[in-house]
């Protein structure tokens, strides 16, 4: 039989469906902070040469994947804009360390 809701307000509406749809979901199904954990526990203690090595074997796949596909300057070539909260908080950082509008 369906659950009837008796909340009273808009939160507590939000609050009662979040936790009946989250009762549905398989066991497997962690929240994001888990999820993260989980991702990264294996490279806990790796050294920054070790990441290094895999930084570079990840990049040297990108270029496979760019080469072969067909379009790798169109790839290449793609620039995600910076947001302007980013721009922001770079322009405050470089002021802060005594650099220029240059970046040095």
């Amino acid at each position: 039989m369906p659950r009837t809701c008796l909340c009273t307000d808009a939160y507590e509406a939000a609050s009662c469906y979040a936790s009946t749809v989250l009762a549905k979901l398989p066991g497997w199904v962690v929240d994001d902070a888990t999820s993260v954990r989980e991702e990264v526990a294996e490279w806990i203690g790796t050294t920054p040469a070790e990441r290094w090595h895999l930084a570079k074997l990840c990049s040297r796949d990108a270029m496979w994947a760019a080469r072969t596909s067909g379009n790798p300057q169109r790839i290449l070539d793609q620039v995600d804009p910076l947001p302007e909260s980013t721009i922001v908080a770079l322009q405050r950082l470089r002021r802060q360390a005594g650099w220029g509008n240059d970046g040095r």
